[in-house]
């Protein structure tokens, strides 16, 4: 897995599966949010699934920091997650 940051916008490439994977996006992600942005759009066009603690640390941004997250998912199982969890309006997920 790959975490890639440009501007506001992070890609994160490949499938989300470890305890490093979400090390990784927590990194980038508040390299980010640090340097003043308010709003991130989360790129996932590979990804089937996501971890727990990569939903937590989102749920985080989201209701404590008051970052404006907004997420495109390629994957019809991963939107499909979101969506049972009742994650896709919190996170304003959109299809790829």
């Amino acid at each position: 897995m790959e975490v890639k940051a440009n501007n506001e916008e992070i890609t994160i490439s490949g499938h989300i599966r470890t305890i490093e994977d979400y090390q990784k996006i927590k990194q980038v992600v508040n390299s980010v949010v640090e340097t003043g942005h308010k709003s991130v759009t989360i790129m996932i066009p590979e990804s089937l699934a996501m971890t727990s603690s990569v939903i937590g640390f989102f749920l985080k941004l989201v209701f404590e920091n008051k970052v404006d997250l907004k997420m495109y998912v390629k994957d019809e199982r991963l939107y499909n997650l979101l969506e049972v969890l009742n994650l896709v309006t919190v996170f304003k997920v959109s299809r790829m």
